[in-house]
Order: C-alpha cells, then sequence, then structure tokens
C-alpha cells in the first residue's frame, strides 16, 4: 500500500471509531430515555438488559477512545445509567414496590465516581478549556449527595463496616471535587465532621487503619466521645508500625482525656519497656495531680520505681494505693517484692563485711527487718490472688527462709517443687 493509500485508510479508520463513539452514545441516550420501571417480570429484565449492554458498549467504547472530550462524553453517559438505574428504584418505592437496596445505593456510589471520571477527564482536555458538563455534573453530585450518605448510614446500622466506609468514605472525599470547590471550599458541610466520627470506627472494623489515621482529625473536631475516636487513632497507628506517632497521641490522650486509661496505661507500659522511666515518672506525676485519689496512677508510678530501682519509692506509692484500695493484690505483691529486694541489698552489704563487724551486724539487721516488712503484704497478696502462685511462692520462701519459719517454709517448697512439676508437664 502505498502512503497515499495508507493515510485514508488510517483516516477512514479514525472517522469510524467517531463516527462509533457517536453512535454508541446516541443509543446510550436513547435506551435511557426509554428505561422505566416495569411491573411486568420478563419487561423489567428486558430493561436492565438494555441498560448493561448499553454501559458496556460505552466502556468498551471508552477503550479504544483516546480524545478526553470524547471520553469526558462516554463518562458522562455511563454516570446517566447509573442515576437510570437509581430513578428505577425509586418508582418502584414510591409505588411501595419491592425495590432492590442493593443498587438503589451503588448506582448512587457508581453515578459519584463516574460524574468525576467525567469532570477530571474534560478538565484535562486539550482546547479552548470550555468544561461542557462541568454545571450539569455538580448539580448531579449535589442532588445524589444525600442519598450518598444515606447509603453509608444504611450500612452502618447493618454493621456493614466495609460498605458503610465506602460510602461514607466517598462522601467525605468528593466535597475535594473540582466541580464542588465552590460549594465546600474548606471541604466540609455541616455533616462532615459528624459523618468523619462514623467513618472512624468503622475504617477500625475493618482494618482500614490508614482511612482511620486520615480522618481522626476531623473526627476530633465532633462533640461526642472524642475520647474513644482518639483511641481508634492510637490503634490505628500501632497497626501500622508508627510507633512515633501512636506515642505522640498516646501523650495527647492521655493529657485530654485522663479518665479514659487506656492511653495512660498503653503510655507508661512503652515508656517503661523502652527504660524510659524518669519520663515515665513524669507523666505519673502529672496524671495524680489531676486526680491525687487515682489508685491506677499511683500503682503505675509503683511500678515505674521498681523497674528504676527506687525500692523506697515504690513501697511508699504501694502504701498510697493501698490507702485508696485495700484489696488492691498487685500493689501488696510489688510493696512486698521491693522489700524483698532492699533485703536482697542489705544481704550483699553483710556478705561483703567484715564477720562480726558492727557493719556486718547492721547489714544483718536490717535484712531482717526488710523480710519482715515484706512478709503481711505477701501473705496479703496471697489470700487475694490464690492462683498466682507464681509470683508470691518464691517470695514468701525467701521471707520463710530468713526468718526461720520451718512449716511456713516446707509449705512454699512443697508448693514450688508442685508448680515446677506442672511446668515441666
Amino acid at each position: 500500500m502505498n502512503r497515499l493509500g495508507f493515510c485514508v485508510a488510517v483516516g477512514m479508520f479514525g472517522m469510524a471509531a467517531i463516527l462509533n463513539a457517536a453512535n454508541v452514545v446516541r443509543e446510550a441516550r436513547k435506551i435511557i430515555k426509554d428505561a422505566r420501571y416495569e411491573e411486568n417480570g420478563d419487561e423489567a429484565r428486558k430493561v436492565n438488559e438494555r441498560l448493561n449492554g448499553a454501559e458496556k458498549s460505552l466502556l468498551d467504547a471508552l477503550a479504544a477512545e483516546k480524545k478526553n472530550k470524547k471520553r469526558a462524553e462516554l463518562y458522562y453517559m455511563i454516570a446517566q445509567i447509573q442515576s437510570r438505574r437509581n430513578d428505577i428504584e425509586n418508582e418502584k418505592i414510591y409505588l411501595e414496590r419491592a425495590y432492590d437496596t442493593v443498587v438503589y445505593y451503588n448506582s448512587i456510589y457508581n453515578c459519584y465516581k463516574y460524574l468525576e471520571k467525567c469532570d477530571s477527564t474534560e478538565c484535562s482536555a486539550e482546547g479552548d478549556g470550555r468544561l461542557r458538563f462541568r454545571t450539569r455534573v455538580r448539580r448531579m453530585l449535589m442532588d445524589n449527595r444525600q442519598n450518598l450518605l444515606n447509603g453509608g448510614r444504611f450500612y452502618l446500622r447493618k454493621k456493614n463496616y466495609a460498605e458503610a466506609f465506602r460510602f461514607l468514605e466517598l462522601y467525605l472525599s468528593s466535597a475535594g471535587y473540582e466541580a464542588l470547590k465552590d460549594d465546600f471550599p474548606d471541604q466540609t458541610d455541616t455533616m462532615y465532621t459528624r459523618v468523619a466520627y462514623w467513618i472512624v470506627p468503622a475504617g477500625y472494623h475493618i482494618g482500614a487503619y490508614e482511612g482511620v489515621v486520615r480522618y481522626a482529625p476531623l473526627a476530633l473536631r465532633y462533640d461526642g466521645n472524642r475520647q474513644y475516636v482518639q483511641e481508634y487513632l492510637c490503634r490505628s497507628q500501632l497497626a501500622l508500625n508508627d510507633t512515633a506517632s501512636w506515642v505522640q497521641e498516646l501523650k495527647r490522650g492521655a493529657v485530654n482525656f485522663p479518665d479514659h486509661t487506656y492511653f495512660f496505661t498503653s503510655l507508661h507500659g512503652y515508656l517503661n519497656s523502652n527504660g524510659l522511666y524518669d519520663e515515665a515518672l513524669q507523666f505519673a506525676d502529672r496524671m495524680i495531680q489531676y486526680d491525687p485519689k487515682n489508685a491506677l496512677f499511683r500503682y503505675a508510678k509503683a511500678v515505674t520505681c521498681m523497674r528504676k530501682g527506687d525500692y523506697a519509692g515504690c513501697v511508699a506509692d504501694c502504701d498510697v494505693v493501698l490507702m485508696l484500695d485495700s484489696m488492691n493484690a498487685d500493689a501488696n505483691y510489688f510493696k512486698g517484692l521491693a522489700f524483698c529486694k532492699m533485703a536482697k541489698a542489705a544481704s550483699d552489704a553483710m556478705k561483703s563485711s567484715p564477720l562480726q563487724s558492727a557493719e556486718y551486724r547492721k547489714h544483718k539487721a536490717e535484712m531482717v527487718s526488710y523480710y519482715e516488712k515484706a512478709e503481711e503484704p505477701l501473705e496479703r497478696m496471697r489470700r487475694l490472688s490464690p492462683a498466682d502462685a507464681l509470683r508470691w511462692a518464691p517470695l514468701l520462701y525467701q521471707v520463710y527462709l530468713f526468718r526461720n519459719k520451718g512449716a511456713e517454709f516446707d509449705e512454699m517448697e512443697h508448693i514450688i517443687r508442685n508448680l515446677k512439676e506442672s511446668d515441666n508437664k
């Protein structure tokens, strides 16, 4: 084929493609106009088949079309098909006939997506910059916005969190569409923060942690149960292995929501496990200033003192906890453990001192005194938590050994032997 013949063939192919796309749009427009609710099942099925066929033809034309202005028109027509499907379901509702909820809401969702594709494609088209579909796109987006929200709320009530998240996320993100930028200059409306508040738990339930992190700041602007939003934010950051952000938000949560213990206990555990004892003590003291009668804050400080090696401080804080809650088994345990640690330190000092010296006698007296002080809280801990023998039995074993309590010592030895045998099994 010569050059002229080739050019003519290419030109004819291009013209055929244009005519084909134009025919597809024309045929789709006719099918959309004629589509309506049919009482007869066979007729209703035919209407649906024609809409499906028109949509497939438009999608096929999209795959072949290169010009963005033409592609924008094809996207717009697909959105019109979705809109007609919604109209048919709406008519069923009006006539009090059974309607397909999934089709009803999905048609709105799909319509939104195709309208956005239409607008963004037309914006990127070369030419005079005139946006042929912008006004129509904006009107359809605004007209259907409430039903998009209704879809999200419908799925929330059904506890279908995946679908709820999908609809609510589109409701929020679509406020940033170019076609709507004049309607929502700050990407917000009267429902925006409330919807963000709804989407956060839905996102967390389905593992959409990045979505939770994205919308939590907006949800925190909503006036209601903000501590749970903050908790979902923290848990999502932890799931994403973003430790730095997790710790930062834990600190913010502990300060802003001191009565919601998740933040303080998680933060305190992290600081202790990473040896950041001074910072852990600072936060504990800050919380104690907020609520001096909160046993949890005092207990947390006692644990940090123990891990830091400040055994006297641990005992002092445990005493405060026990004044507030005499049945606190853990406070009794740590008080007894702290005295045992002090007794061990006195024993080590005693062994390094000359036998029969004043220092030797002094350290020995201290050791015995500490073991005496350890006995009462450890025995109380045993009564409060009899099944927790792994913690109290070894300590009481030491106490009874150094206090020469033969019968009690034999009992502890027997208990520890049974624990080891059970562990070996």
